[in-house]
């Protein structure tokens, strides 16, 4: 069957203005027409969205299905089994899909629960976004992963943990290999600290190139691409020289990590809602205060320069690292606001972020945009945001989401 969604505002994604007074025809899973409503062929049902815009489903570049009320290093995985991990990842990705998420990359959880939770939802099993998934963040000792006091772990890992812990080149291959064996779409791994461990800080580097460039390489050989948390200013350069696809947060991002990143031809997923909201909103959510000091030294200068990266031409895409006490699942949307309130990009500029570019980049190549034979991946947004960004984070403003031309989340109501 043949619906038609008319006389709205559609934004292509394409890199084509928005169609004022668009039609986007869904026949079954797929988009099968796309412009100014005077045209439009005939379909078995006519939806009148005047008054809404039409927006390909929207991508979240970097999700932890896994986090729920996160605070700190603790509640990501000591005070919680395995067992609600994979319940709240459940839980978060019907959220994600009914804020207008149809696709997502899963860039570091518990056990092996993000394969699990895309081969369910691909299955039909549970509501959810798509998802590309990555297993446990491969990391070092005294690095990202290595989150608790030594007196209590001393180097011995948590079996359950966010992260995998590996020594050398030879440890940090097998640790692919195992990922590749357990069915991921893309491996993760840090090159830096960050502002939410306090026994690694952000600007702090710590696997080696030899290590990075091992992960990079046996991923390679096994066709994964390679995503790296990288916040200190040498792990960003090292993270582009070993040949990862993306980088994440970049917080220390400086004109020589800049031409790296383009030298390397590859993307950076900021993270910067996060961050704002760490500096922000953090102590009023019991944020502890050396992670809260940490993120207002770094906030305003990390957002300066991502401005620089998108002057240079690197892709930027749209990853929220959502699902903690300040920042809670769904922080895509404030992501694509903090570009246009923090960057000065425009609200297209900003959207085309977690649309084509993140899909483009992520690898979901049937996605992204609003083309006839594209996925019937579609979101209606009840008012103007290529006006006023922030319509997408009103509560109702995200009206009605489709995945694959069926009706996922909202009501489809005309006027």
């Amino acid at each position: 069957m043949q619906l038609a969604l008319t006389n709205a505002t559609v934004f292509p994604a394409t890199g084509d203005d928005a169609i004022d007074g668009g039609t986007v025809v869904l026949d079954g899973e797929m988009i099968s027409w796309v412009g100014p409503t005077d045209n439009a062929p005939p379909a078995d049902e006519v939806v009148d969205c005047a008054g809404k815009t039409i927006f390909p489903g929207f991508i979240d570049a970097h999700a932890h299905l896994v986090y729920d009320d996160v605070s700190d290093p603790y509640t990501i995985e000591l005070s919680r089994p395995l067992e609600r991990a994979a319940i709240d990842a459940a839980v978060n990705a019907q959220k994600l899909l009914e804020l207008g998420f149809t696709s997502v990359r899963d860039v570091g959880t518990r056990g092996n629960i993000a394969v699990t939770m895309r081969d369910a939802i691909a299955a039909g099993k549970l509501p959810g976004p798509r998802v590309k998934a990555s297993k446990q963040i491969i990391s070092v000792w005294g690095g990202l992963g290595d989150m608790h006091p030594t007196h209590i772990f001393k180097r011995e890992q948590y079996a359950a943990a966010l992260t995998e812990i590996v020594s050398g080149p030879w440890e940090a291959r097998d640790a692919v290999r195992q990922h590749v064996k357990d069915g991921v779409d893309w491996v993760k791994c840090e090159a830096s600290g960050t502002g939410f461990n306090p026994l690694c800080p952000a600007d702090r580097d710590t696997m080696s190139l030899e290590e990075l460039t091992a992960v990079c390489d046996e991923a390679g050989e096994k066709g994964r691409p390679v995503v790296c948390h990288a916040e200190s200013r040498r792990s960003i350069i090292k993270a582009a020289k070993a040949g990862v696809a993306t980088i994440e947060h970049a917080v220390y991002l400086d004109d020589e990590g800049i031409q790296a990143v383009l030298d390397a031809d590859i993307a950076i997923c900021p993270t910067l809602g996060l961050y704002t909201a760490f500096a922000k909103k953090g102590p009023e959510f019991g944020i502890p205060p050396e992670i809260v000091a940490a993120h207002n030294v770094t906030h305003e200068k990390h957002a300066k320069a991502i401005r620089r990266a998108c002057d240079a031409g690197i892709t930027l895409i749209a990853g929220s690292d959502s699902g903690l006490s300040v920042f809670p699942q769904g922080g895509g949307l404030e992501e694509v606001c903090s570009y246009v309130e923090l960057l000065d990009l425009t609200p297209a500029q900003a959207m085309l972020t977690m649309t084509r570019d993140a899909a483009s980049v992520v690898g979901f190549d049937d996605a992204g945009t609003l083309e006839a034979g594209r996925r019937a991946d579609v979101v209606i947004v009840d008012g103007a945001p290529l006006g006023d960004i922030r319509t997408l984070t009103r509560e109702g403003g995200i009206e009605t989401v489709f995945q694959g031309g069926v009706l996922a989340a909202g009501a489809l109501t005309g006027n």
